[in-house]
């Protein structure tokens, strides 16, 4: 049975032609009458035309590989064969509709729901990949706007093809199922990540063909299950940083039927509350972690910030712009600038969302003019509102968030050539006053972003340089930008200096005993 499904895989074609007793032409005959033996035969049998009816030929082999299965005296590695052989029988090529009659759909959904329970990570994997195919390939999912008879069966189906790969997911990730005395393997192993992985993309391809109508519930359902992975801390080190690709190419296809308009239809008026809903969830997950209380406090709050920022950068079009989550959460991103060990994570999911390549929306343009003020703030020292005290700095991230400011005036989409003049003035105002406050130390950083501001637009550079500043600010600047050739000497000699340190014994023998 093996070997016929490796046929079929590979090449159907010959397969039903051996089946229908079809032969190679000989002696310049045609295949439709060929002669073996010195018999002419027909290139159809006289039984059952396989290559029309694929459906007889798959019931043989499902006959056999069912029976296989069932069969409790079977050994495990018997089984992992049947499934795999199963797995590429299971095809549109080979069953036709025939899988998803319902006696057969029932008792084989049972079965391998059955296996996911009893058997290990190679049998589930050979599931999840089988319930996978089954439902990408089901007549739902291609033609249901052609068809309306038989759609509740239909999304029955897809839903039991969709809770086989969650019985995978919540057998190998803890609070996912209810119980809590479940012994769960080694997530740190590179089989049960690749399972889980497995598990994760095929949840994100199924939702991608699911019918409209159910769309929603299957999105609230994964959903659920990226907030949970992002809120265990057994899953910090390892699951999360392979969930959140699979989180980014989910939302992405979850929103993007979603309009960019101020006006949502009612589908997109769900899509905006499910992705205001993870938000939230995600706000949560963070203030809990940002106690500290555990060892992976620390890696869940800056995954947390990697989650966040997939949201607004995927789905910041679905939000509308007055919505009181987004100053919510920005606010968390900016505070996080000045936290010990989330700062360089912090100023970096801010550049992302500053310089989102997508498509710019009005709630764009919201979240720009509540970073912007305060970065420059951050920048300069200086409290954003009096009553507030200067911004701390604990890991010096003030560089990446001045190079950041200047990546923004230099991003298009966010602002325009019209716009040049009034933005760029605001940063190189900044770039200055920071190196006023800071001294000496920062003037060859500060030199390198007022040099990429001038090549953004010289002449705009110039002209500001000529009109809008004092004869004090243009010696400042000049200043400024001759410190990069004291700062290559200064930073040439300190190098030497190192090298000599380093070349001198570190450890010297005490001679007075």
């Amino acid at each position: 049975m093996h070997a016929i499904a490796s046929l079929v895989e590979k090449d159907s074609d010959f397969v039903f032609d051996a089946l229908d007793n079809k032969a190679k032409p000989q002696d310049g005959k045609s295949g439709e009458n060929a002669e073996i033996n010195g018999q002419t035969t027909s290139s159809k049998g006289d039984g059952i035309n396989y290559r029309d009816e694929p459906v007889a030929f798959f019931f043989v082999l499902f006959g056999l590989a069912f029976e296989a299965l069932v069969d409790q005296s079977s050994p495990a590695s018997q089984r992992l064969e049947i499934l795999q052989a199963l797995k590429k029988i299971l095809r549109p090529a080979v069953s036709g509709n025939a899988i998803y009659q319902d006696a057969v759909f029932s008792e084989t959904m049972d079965t391998l729901d059955r296996l996911v329970l009893t058997e290990g990570h190679s049998v589930q994997t050979v599931i999840v990949e089988t319930a996978r195919n089954l439902a990408l390939d089901h007549p739902a999912a291609k033609t249901v706007q052609d068809r309306s008879e038989n759609l509740s069966d239909d999304i029955e189906q897809l839903f039991e093809l969709t809770r086989s790969i969650i019985l995978v997911l919540a057998g190998l990730l803890p609070n996912l199922s209810d119980s809590n005395t479940r012994m769960y393997p080694n997530m740190n192993s590179d089989e049960t990540l690749t399972l889980i992985r497995l598990a994760l993309s095929s949840l994100v391809d199924v939702a991608s063909v699911f019918p409209a109508i159910i769309r929603h519930d299957l999105h609230a359902c994964i959903l659920h299950i990226f907030s949970t992975i992002l809120a265990t801390g057994m899953c910090q080190a390892e699951v999360v940083p392979q969930a959140l690709p699979l989180f980014r190419r989910f939302m992405q296809g979850m929103v993007a039927n979603s309009s960019s308009s101020d006006i949502f239809s009612p589908s997109e008026e769900t899509v905006s509350r499910q992705i205001r809903g993870c938000l939230t969830r995600f706000l949560t997950t963070l203030t809990i972690a940002q106690r500290r209380e555990s060892e992976s406090s620390l890696p869940c709050a800056k995954n947390t910030l990697l989650a966040l920022t997939v949201v607004l950068t995927t789905g910041s079009h679905t939000i509308p712009p007055n919505d009181p989550l987004i100053p919510r959460v920005l606010n968390e991103f900016l505070d996080c600038l000045q936290d010990v060990g989330l700062a360089h994570v912090a100023a970096g999911c801010i550049r992302s969302i500053l310089l989102s390549p997508s498509p710019r929306c009005a709630t764009d343009d919201v979240i720009a003019r509540h970073l912007l003020p305060r970065l420059i703030a951050f920048l300069t020292e200086l409290p954003s509102n009096l009553s507030e005290p200067p911004p701390m700095d604990p890991e010096g991230c003030r560089a990446n968030v001045a190079q950041t400011l200047v990546l923004f005036v230099g991003h298009t989409a966010a602002v325009p050539k019209s716009k040049l003049p009034t933005v760029m003035p605001m940063v190189l105002s900044t770039l200055l006053a920071r190196a006023a406050r800071a001294g000496r130390g920062v003037y060859p950083e500060t030199a390198a972003r007022l040099l990429d501001l001038a090549k953004l637009d010289p002449v705009l550079f110039r002209s500001l340089m000529a009109t809008q500043m004092s004869a004090e600010q243009k010696a400042f600047v000049e200043e400024i930008l001759k410190s990069t050739d004291k700062g290559d000497a200064a930073g040439t000699k300190q190098a030497a200096v190192a090298a000599e340190e380093k070349a001198t014994p570190s450890i010297a023998l005490r001679l007075d005993f």
